[in-house]
């Protein structure tokens, strides 16, 4: 079973006193799960990689990998029959010029994982509905 119950507040209060460790934690079981969804297509980077790529290049891949991870977070959620709202340019947008406001940053991680929540419901509802129990013949 995928996670479904992921909050910002939580990433958020958590963040701080851990020195930022809890926020690498978070999105590499994040991608973890995403990746678990998507077994035969296209993987997400581990975002511990993503992580140390992003401190070679001056965090643009962090903002590279931000725009695949919502765009195949959109796929999935499509595949499952989900219309994910909204979509990766906007969260992008949030992310990068939101920045100025201080709230931009916020705002795109609760719609990311606002989306990860409803793909991972949806995803873990189809597994239930595809599982059959089979009972012992008495």
């Amino acid at each position: 079973m995928i996670k479904d119950d992921r909050r910002l507040w939580k990433l958020v209060l958590l963040t701080i006193p851990t020195l930022g460790i809890y926020n690498i934690y978070f999105w590499f079981r994040f991608t973890a799960d995403l990746n678990d969804m998507n077994r035969e297509e296209k993987r997400i980077k581990n975002y511990i990689l993503v992580w140390f790529l992003s401190l070679i290049t001056l965090g643009i891949y962090r903002w590279v990998w931000l725009f695949y991870l919502e765009d195949r977070l959109q796929i999935t959620g499509e595949r499952l029959g989900l219309t994910i709202k909204p979509g990766p340019s906007v969260v992008l947008t949030w992310k990068l010029f939101g920045s100025f406001l201080l709230i931009g940053p916020f705002v795109a991680d609760y719609y990311l994982i606002r989306n990860m929540n409803r793909v991972a419901k949806a995803y873990n509802h189809s597994l239930r509905k595809n599982t059959k129990v089979s009972r012992p013949h008495t």
